[in-house]
């Protein structure tokens, strides 16, 4: 990580994750004030504003600066090398990695264009086509258990059960802060690797708005027996939790990976040289851009990939495939999940 990365890192994360929340959101969000972090003090005098595309911090009773300066005077740093290495450890590592090759080998050349349908998906994510709002726009409020009457109804509707979802998901709290208004906005979600969030919003009851929060990554839930080398690939956070309804089990036997758009394909790839898996289940979408990118896996990875789509054909996805009571057949010996 460099200085102008750690620049654009959002500066309310980094104090949430040191223990500091709000007091006060004013300007659609755009600035928070806190209690200073470097005081005792009951009322407020510490405050973030986003400016300039970048968040910056003042404090009425010390000093200012960007998020390098908040971590070195916070941390007691005498230099920016080390509160680099502080904001990469916080973050994983994984904001700005660039990627990565065959196992253990970094790339040194970049990477192959992609099919033209599968471009095309590839450049309108993030986000959902035609909304008017934007993930640079969008400011994390509050993660807190999953307890709402109008996530947890839709998703029943989606065909995925309340403990399932309690089990995988969190409650989001964000805001628009190009909105005149303060309002919250809430959405169900789940952590991706680089720390932060993908989302779908609950608000109107919908689920059709989908964003990131933070960052865009791919998330990784672990399997419940380690060292199998199999990993599934799905497109989003529902696909997964289908096939483990249709399944009838809470975890998959290996690991899973959520690309959350399929511009995460790379991030995708990178992670599964990294972690030296042996064999990949994809359960990716079946339209152009989900077959082309089961395509690209193949060309990358060859026998190592079986592709599933086929198993709930003719249903877009698993989850079309679950609501319609279709339970797919997978083949003898090439689903390695009970």
């Amino acid at each position: 990580m460099n200085t102008d990365q750690a620049k654009s890192l959002d500066l309310p994360q980094i104090l949430s994750r040191l223990g500091y929340e709000p007091v006060r959101s004013v300007k659609g969000g755009r600035e928070l004030w806190y209690n200073s972090p470097f005081r005792s003090e009951k009322e407020p005098s510490f405050h973030t504003s986003f400016l300039g595309g970048k968040w910056i911090w003042n404090d009425f009773g010390d000093i200012g600066g960007t998020v390098i300066d908040f971590v070195m005077r916070h941390e007691n740093y005498s230099s920016v090398k080390d509160a680099l290495t502080f904001l990469s450890r916080m973050f994983q590592g994984h904001l700005f990695e660039p990627p990565v090759g065959r196992v253990g080998e970094r790339s040194k050349t970049v990477p192959r264009k992609l099919p033209f349908s599968f471009q095309q998906h590839f450049n309108s994510e993030p986000g959902e086509a035609g909304s008017k709002f934007s993930e640079s726009t969008l400011v994390l409020i509050a993660v807190k258990p999953l307890q709402s009457p109008l996530i947890f109804s839709y998703l029943k509707g989606r065909g995925i059960d309340q403990e399932l979802a309690q089990e995988y998901f969190k409650l989001i709290q964000y805001r628009n802060h190009k909105r005149p208004s303060n309002k919250p906005y809430f959405a169900f979600g789940q952590q991706n690797i680089g720390g932060g969030w993908e989302i779908r919003s609950a608000s109107d009851g919908s689920g059709k708005f989908k964003s990131a929060l933070i960052c865009r990554d791919i998330t990784v839930h672990p399997g419940r027996e380690e060292g199998r080398g199999a990993v599934s690939v799905f497109e989003g956070m529902l696909d997964h939790l289908s096939l483990l309804t249709l399944l009838g089990t809470s975890r998959l036997k290996g690991d899973a990976i959520i690309m959350n758009a399929l511009s995460s394909y790379q991030r995708s790839k990178s992670y599964i040289e990294e972690q030296g898996y042996t064999r990949i289940d994809l359960f990716l979408d079946n339209n152009a851009p989900g077959q082309e990118a089961a395509q690209v896996f193949v060309d990358d990875f060859g026998d190592a990939v079986f592709n599933h789509s086929s198993s709930f054909a003719p249903h877009t996805d698993l989850n079309d495939a679950l609501r319609a009571g279709f339970r797919p057949r997978f083949d003898t010996g090439s689903m390695p999940q009970p």
